[in-house]
């Protein structure tokens, strides 16, 4: 979880990054027992372990029973960590984990970016035309396509 520092921070923005987080924290805003899930990552060996590294933000709607990932970042990727390329990873199996636990059979993407949409394509995710600025598959789907991707990286290794 975000601590309250961590959100000020997001709040008055974070010149580094890609996303507009002052929106993201306004049009997000709540806690757990709101919806609203917000998880830290954080590398233990980085030159400033305490800082923010990446963050996924994810909203449960349980009128609905829907689950979406509404925001998420790298927020040091410039360097070359154990989160580079794995954020998005991360929050899929942690939507898709969640999703199974509550029996939902679709994961979506809020708001996604038009630059992100290729890489989100590439997890089965497809545009929601009956929501808007949304994008959405089935959790079965992405758990496999997120299995897939894993395989093709153990082979590469093994190579």
């Amino acid at each position: 979880m975000l601590s309250d520092a961590e959100k000020r921070t997001l709040q008055n923005g974070i010149e580094t990054s890609v996303l507009n987080w002052p929106w993201a924290m306004a049009q997000y805003a709540g806690s757990a027992d709101e919806g609203i899930l917000d998880i830290t990552l954080k590398v233990s060996d980085h030159a400033e372990p305490d800082g923010l590294h990446a963050v996924i933000i994810c909203r449960f709607d349980p009128r609905r029973d829907e689950f979406a990932i509404c925001m998420l970042e790298n927020l040091i990727n410039d360097q070359t960590t154990v989160l580079t390329g794995n954020v998005l990873t991360i929050a899929l199996v942690y939507a898709t984990t969640f999703c199974d636990m509550r029996e939902i059979e679709d994961v979506g993407i809020q708001d996604p970016s038009d630059e992100a949409k290729p890489r989100y394509r590439s997890y089965g995710f497809a545009e929601d035309f009956t929501r808007l600025n949304r994008m959405s598959s089935t959790v079965v789907d992405v758990k496999q396509r997120i299995k897939s991707k894993i395989q093709a990286m153990e082979n590469t290794f093994d190579e």
